[in-house]
């Protein structure tokens, strides 16, 4: 596998978490990071998403494992995945907390139930 902006594995050996691998730039990042050598454990609440992500990496030659799904606001199951994870690669070297979700609306227009939401899925997550 070549490696993206002319490096050839940078990431080699590292164990990467990466969060929200079912698209977008989770997607990519999971294909970066594993292109570059990295080990990377993913996650994501969308399953189908989640295992075309593992499988692309998979078939090009990379290192991939996905927990999936996976509720990130939930701290006994964050907490399971980045164990698990540590314990069967002997340590984690990078996160990338990629995974989020928000409801935009002016401030007249947003519920307290949107307005939960989107600290849930943007501050939380991160934080656990």
């Amino acid at each position: 596998m070549t490696g993206h902006g002319g490096g050839r594995g940078r990431l080699a050996g590292k164990v990467a978490l990466i969060t929200g691998t079912a698209g977008g730039q989770g997607r990519a990042a999971a294909r970066l990071f594993a292109a570059e050598g990295a080990i990377v454990i993913g996650t994501d609440l969308n399953v189908a998403g989640a295992a075309e992500t593992v499988e692309s990496v998979r078939v090009a030659g990379g290192r991939m494992d996905s927990t999936h799904p996976l509720d990130l606001a939930d701290e006994d199951r964050v907490k399971a995945w980045v164990d698990a994870a540590a314990a069967t690669h002997g340590g984690i070297d990078i996160v990338y907390n990629n995974a989020g979700a928000t409801r935009f609306a002016p401030i007249a227009r947003t519920s307290y139930a949107d307005w939960s939401f989107v600290l849930r899925n943007e501050l939380d997550i991160v934080f656990l």
